[in-house]
């Protein structure tokens, strides 16, 4: 499930870091017949993967068939996430979904079909599969009630994901502006990750068991067992469930909800045919380890660092990635493609990271947590055992799928190995236990320290200072290219003004001033330039007033009047200042930046009352 669950993650990355694509561009386009190619050589390559193995399975023993069929079907899914990328990023699948009625405005049904044709790939895969694999692996029929089963296992992964995008509609279509700005804020993006782990441990659980057709486990001596063992471990919970296998073959148990109020124990029927109850009993009692060592809880702190991690350093390190000279280099070449080259650039290695993490970070604790939850068996003398000859029933059952290395879980001879350890020296389990909680203390300390330098570099701008340096570097290599560009020295004026680079702001807009002489909002920055500049050698008060006059006979919009009033108050025209900054007032006073003018005619008349007090 662990591995399901991160390819989802993938998947949702791929489509949400999409381009934006113009919809005038998909006039033309060869969308709709490269996505139909695309399904079409998917659906070929599948049938002919899953043909091949049909044709060898009649020589391969019964219990290395489901290792080659699993890494078959690892494969298949790797395959139909690259044929989702394709149509992401080669066929401009998120452009096309938006231009469908009400998706514009509506992220959650942009997503929920942009997911949907990864479900369609996913379809094809489960039907070619069945097809081929009925008889001996998949015992679900018919092929219609397996594709249901395992669409359900899938919703039920992502739906924590659409919810929280259709609770983002619902609020931008009631408070457009609230959320606007609530988004665009950093602790608006924390809260909404604080929503979407909410969601995930109490809305989500019932969810699951209502998605997976789990049904109360009914009244019987194995349920009363089950009930006396959570007395005993002292933890709560919802419901006992059982858990109907989406592929017929699937004899395991399961502990979701972080809480009590949403915490459901499953157990499926095959695990309660293959074992007897001494060993369901320590199966259930490894389970219940997980939530008494707190393993749910812990999952939500990693979710919860990586994402601070994410927050303070992602943009930060897109931001340097743009300044580097390979990446300068490839953004500067005239090799087309530029939105996808940027989507792809923000998600790649977003992906990196969450495989990285997953797989390493996020694995290793998964595995030990899994090695805790069976040492939690021992707890009750004589169950230990009966946890062993369980293990050893089902790796009988898996053949050579239960000796794979696995990234989340030790393999089943390393479990029995280890308990066996365990039960002859105690010491062995409390070794493990307390290794465990350095590698947690560990790991906080070693995030706190992340966090730090983090902050201090958010509060610094840095990320800011890097995408400025970017957009100078891009706008002068333009420049080289087109430099009569009117439009590219007025946007690098304006870069440089952002950056207080005054000098280079002020030959910037002298030479769009030489290109384009009669443009209002040229004239407007040049002659607000000339007035403020710091570098006093360079200011030129006359200049600047006539240059804000002309600004003002073509366009006299609020911000160029008070560029004119501006240059009546260098020039010591008081009066003139006031009146044309209370005519701002008066006929603009909802303009977004009102604080601005007040300020200016507060400043203006500050310097009348001086000016009168010493002319009287």
């Amino acid at each position: 499930m662990y591995q399901t669950f991160i390819f989802y993650i993938i998947v949702i990355l791929i489509y949400t870091a999409r381009p934006g694509r113009a919809p005038e561009l998909l006039q033309e386009s060869y969308c709709l017949p490269l996505i139909s190619a695309l399904f079409l050589l998917f659906f070929w390559l599948v049938r002919k993967r899953c043909r091949r193995l049909s044709q060898k399975a009649p020589y391969v023993s019964n219990d290395q068939l489901p290792t080659l069929y699993d890494r078959l079907q690892m494969q298949l899914q790797i395959g139909a996430i690259i044929v989702f990328a394709g149509m992401v990023y080669g066929a401009d699948l998120g452009a096309l979904i938006e231009l469908l009625p009400l998706i514009k405005r509506s992220e959650g049904l942009n997503n929920l079909l942009g997911l949907g044709v990864f479900f369609l790939l996913q379809i094809i895969i489960w039907s070619e599969s069945h097809r081929y694999f009925a008889e001996r692996i998949l015992l679900i029929r018919p092929r219609r009630a397996y594709i249901k089963a395992r669409l359900r296992f899938a919703l039920g992964l992502v739906v924590p994901w659409l919810t929280i995008l259709f609770i983002i509609d619902l609020f931008s279509i009631w408070l457009p502006q609230a959320m606007q700005q609530a988004l665009s804020h950093p602790l608006g993006e924390i809260a909404l990750f604080v929503l979407f782990l909410l969601i995930l441990t109490t809305a989500a659980p019932p969810l699951l068991v209502h998605l997976w057709r789990c049904k109360k486990l009914p009244e019987s001596p194995l349920r009363h067992a089950i009930v006396e063992l959570c007395r005993q471990q002292r933890v709560g919970y919802r419901e006992i469930m059982l858990w109907p296998p989406f592929e017929g073959r699937m004899a395991t148990a399961a502990v979701v909800g972080a809480f009590p109020f949403s915490r459901y124990l499953l157990i499926t029927p095959d695990l309660i045919r293959l074992l007897n109850s001494e060993e369901i009993i320590a199966v259930m009692s490894h389970e219940l380890g997980h939530v008494r060592y707190r393993h749910l809880l812990f999952f939500l702190i990693f979710f919860l660092t990586f994402f601070f991690f994410n927050y303070l350093y992602f943009d930060l390190g897109i931001a340097w990635l743009m300044t580097t000279a390979p990446i300068s280099a490839l953004i500067n070449s005239e090799i087309g493609g530029q939105e996808i080259f940027f989507s792809l650039l923000e998600m790649l290695p977003l992906l990196l990271l969450y495989l990285l993490f997953f797989r390493y970070v996020f694995g290793f604790f998964l595995r030990n947590f899994e090695r805790q939850a069976d040492l939690a068996t021992l707890d009750l003398p004589g169950l230990g055992p009966f946890l062993v000859s369980a293990f050893e029933k089902l790796g009988y059952l898996l053949g050579q799928a239960g000796k794979k290395p696995n990234w989340h879980h030790f393999n089943i001879p390393q479990r029995i190995g280890f308990l066996k350890a365990a039960l002859a020296d105690p010491q062995i389990a409390k070794n493990h236990h307390q290794r465990l909680k350095k590698s947690l203390l560990i790991y906080l300390v070693v995030f706190l320290l992340i966090l730090l330098p983090g902050i201090y570099w958010q509060q610094t701008g840095i990320a800011q200072q890097l995408n400025y340096h970017y957009l100078s570097q891009r706008l002068e290599h333009l420049l080289k290219e087109k430099p009569r560009e009117t439009e590219l020295w007025f946007a690098l004026s304006s870069l440089y003004i952002e950056i207080d680079q005054e000098k280079k702001a002020l030959m910037a807009l002298y030479q769009t001033h030489e290109l384009s002489p009669d443009d209002p909002e040229t004239l407007n920055n040049l002659a607000w330039l000339l007035l403020t500049i710091e570098d006093k050698a360079l200011r030129d008060y006359d200049l600047g007033f006539e240059l804000a006059q002309e600004a003002t006979d073509l366009k006299p919009a609020p911000h160029v009047l008070d560029t004119l009033a501006e240059a009546y108050w260098r020039q010591n025209d008081l009066s003139m200042a006031i009146t044309i900054e209370e005519e701002i007032l008066k006929n603009w006073g909802n303009v977004d930046n009102i604080n601005h003018y007040v300020q200016q005619l507060e400043k203006f008349k500050s310097s009348y009352k001086t000016t009168k007090g010493a002319q009287d």
